[in-house]
C-alpha cells in the first residue's frame, strides 16, 4: 500500500514537475535546473559569509550600529567574488551565473509571503518580526543580489557582444579580413 503524501510534499512535487520536468519526466531545460542548483549554492555561500562577517564585526566593533551596514557590504562584496568568478570557470555555460542570480531574486520574492506568515500578528509583534526579517534577510539579500547580479549581467553582456563581433567579423567579405 502506497504511503499518502503530505500536502507540502505534494506541492513540492508539483512545483518541480511544472518548473523543471516535461510530461515525460525529462528535464525541460538543463539551464533552468543548473542555475537553480547554482542559486541554492550561492544562497548557502551568502549565508555563510553573512554569519562570518557578523562574527568578525562583532569582535571588531562590539555593540555598534555601524557594524550592520558593514556586515551587509562585506556580505555583498565577499560573497559575490566567488559567485561571479564562476563566470570565468564556465567555458560554454556562462548564462548559468546570471540565471542563478535571477533565481535568487525569485526565491527572495517568494520569501516575502513566507515571512508574512511566520510573523506573530496575533500577539502584536508582526511589525517587529517583519523588521527583523528585513534586517537579517531582505536588506543583505537585496544588496548581494544587486551587486553580484549586476556584475554578472555586465560580464555576460560583454561576452555576448564579443561573441557577436567575432561572428560578424567571420561573415565579412575576405577583403575586410586582410
Amino acid at each position: 500500500m502506497a504511503k499518502k503524501q503530505s500536502s507540502l510534499d505534494r506541492k513540492i512535487n508539483e512545483f518541480s514537475r511544472v518548473t523543471f520536468l516535461d510530461e515525460n519526466g525529462r528535464p525541460k531545460s538543463a539551464a533552468w535546473l543548473y542555475s537553480f542548483l547554482l542559486a541554492i549554492l550561492y544562497a548557502l555561500l551568502y549565508i555563510a559569509v553573512f554569519i562570518g562577517a557578523g562574527f568578525l564585526l562583532g569582535r571588531w566593533m562590539p555593540a555598534s550600529l555601524l557594524a550592520i551596514p558593514f556586515q551587509y557590504i562585506l556580505t555583498a562584496v565577499i560573497g559575490s567574488i566567488p559567485c561571479v568568478a564562476l563566470f570565468f570557470v564556465f567555458k560554454q555555460h556562462k548564462a548559468y551565473v546570471v540565471g542563478a542570480y535571477i533565481w535568487l531574486a525569485v526565491l527572495m520574492l517568494l520569501m516575502i509571503p513566507a515571512t508574512l506568515l511566520m510573523s506573530d500578528w496575533k500577539e502584536g509583534y508582526g511589525w517587529t518580526d517583519m523588521w527583523m526579517f528585513c534586517i537579517y534577510l531582505f536588506f543583505p539579500a537585496i544588496l548581494s543580489i544587486g551587486l553580484g547580479g549586476t556584475s554578472a549581467y555586465l560580464l555576460y553582456r560583454k561576452h555576448v557582444l564579443d561573441e557577436e563581433a567575432k561572428v560578424e567579423a567571420k561573415n565579412r567579405p575576405s577583403y575586410y579580413n586582410t
